[in-house]
């Protein structure tokens, strides 16, 4: 019986699991890698709002001009968190369409390994079976078995 470590059918199906993990496991890290670009240039664009924001309050010498000023702020702090959220929304669909079409292309070969590994399975237990009904049939020479090496031994 040949070792599963040199069955062609169980090293496919093998490698066609890895294949496919690597590529979810790929296109995942290119997800997070583009949402923490994302949150980086959000923490950026504020950070220079907020610096830009503060010297013109500590410019401003009348109460009610520092109101305006801080009214005025909230407009680019609204403008970048709807481009966040946009932006946000196409990287999620993104990464949903990537995952999704990896899954697709994947799947039906990954059902084709396990369907062909399976039948390789039970062909090889059918074989081992027979294998061993036959060594385990009398032998005719008075009450004489075959051993699993083809000798003849004495049943028990």
């Amino acid at each position: 019986m040949q070792p599963f470590a040199n069955n062609p059918a169980l090293r496919s199906h093998f490698d066609t699991q890895v294949n496919f993990f690597t590529e979810l496991a790929q296109r995942s890290v290119d997800s997070a890698r583009q949402l923490s670009e994302l949150n980086l240039r959000l923490a950026q664009q504020l950070m220079e709002e907020s610096i830009s924001t503060s010297r013109q309050l500590l410019a401003c010498s009348d109460p009610l001009q520092a109101g305006n000023v801080a009214l005025r702020a909230m407009e680019p702090l609204a403008r970048h968190l709807r481009q966040y959220q946009q932006q946000l929304v196409d990287l999620v669909s993104g990464a949903q369409v990537a995952l999704t079409h990896t899954a697709e292309t994947h799947i039906p070969e990954a059902g084709r390994s396990a369907a062909a590994l399976a039948d390789d399975m039970a062909r090889r237990s059918l074989d081992a079976g027979a294998a061993f009904a036959t060594m385990q049939r009398p032998s005719g020479d008075g009450g004489l078995w075959r051993g699993p090496n083809g000798s003849q031994q004495k049943p028990g």
